[in-house]
């Protein structure tokens, strides 16, 4: 959802500490009301469980490998540095950055 703030509301947020981004979370993750939304306590705890949870996942998962074919994942595996370089050589990454990290 892409949100915009009338000038008030960019005014208030100053006042108040929030950054668009900050809305945009609110807006994605919290209880729809009647005028907005709301960003229960506990929804809050437990997103930022799981997101925790998703970043050591993702760690932890840096330099897998799936292959696939047909739409079948055929294995998996850890790949060495060699391996991930010419796997990478001019592909962008999901940022759009080429060759991996940058």
């Amino acid at each position: 959802m892409s949100l915009r703030a009338t000038s008030h509301a960019v005014q208030r947020m100053s006042q108040r500490g929030f950054k668009l981004s900050d809305l945009e979370l609110i807006s994605l993750i919290g209880t729809e009301v009647d005028d907005g939304f709301l960003l229960r306590e506990d929804v809050a705890r437990e997103t930022a469980r799981a997101w925790r949870k998703l970043a050591d996942d993702a760690e932890r998962l840096a330099g897998a490998r799936i292959v696939q074919a047909g739409g079948a994942i055929i294995t998996a595996y850890h790949a060495n540095p060699r391996t991930q370089r010419r796997l990478l050589s001019d592909k962008p990454d999901k940022f759009g950055r080429k060759g991996g990290r940058q």
